[in-house]
């Protein structure tokens, strides 16, 4: 049997989590949102390995990837620290979460028509995202500070800073 449809099924649990992410927090179930984005990661990892391991990376798999990741680590964790974080959708938050949906956007697209490397140039929106809903979890930051942290974060995506890549942890042929 051949079993290379893995890896791309670890990506639709991806995308599943992400969706389920926005889900639970428009019903205000924010911790398990934010367990949602924590499962989407931990696939988003798992599918590129399988990929590598199983020898069955494709541009395919590549572009669903990225769909899934703007959804899991890009619009997920936005809805999920401005519902739960910040609440008055004030103008400026409006503008920020578009930001970090552009960086994020993107940071993707530079990422699937650039060259396999060690490293990647930007951080990676799973990071980015994982972070910022990280963030939902605090009562004690201000929402102007989320703000902040949300254009750091953006900013860092389309940035030319190298951040190590988890392909260099993968078994190498």
């Amino acid at each position: 049997m051949n079993w290379k449809f893995i890896p791309n099924g670890c990506t639709i649990v991806n995308l599943s989590a992400g969706v389920t992410s926005l889900i639970l927090t428009i019903h205000e179930q924010y911790r398990i949102a934010f367990l949602c984005i924590v499962l989407a990661a931990f696939f988003d990892v798992f599918d590129g390995l399988l990929a590598r391991l199983m020898n069955c990376t494709s541009d395919f798999g590549k572009q669903l990837d990225s769909l899934a990741d703007i959804v899991s680590f890009g619009i997920a964790p936005v809805f999920l620290i401005l519902l739960h974080r910040i609440g008055d959708f004030h103008w400026l938050s409006t503008v920020t979460a578009i930001l970090f949906l552009a960086c994020g956007a993107s940071r993707l697209a530079r990422f699937n028509i650039s060259v396999s490397s060690p490293q990647f140039t930007g951080m990676p929106i799973t990071c980015a995202g994982t972070i910022l809903a990280l963030l939902s979890l605090s009562n004690s930051i201000k929402p102007a500070v989320v703000i902040a942290l949300i254009v750091v974060l953006s900013f860092l995506m389309v940035s030319r800073i190298p951040f190590p890549s988890l392909k260099n942890i993968a078994i190498r042929k």
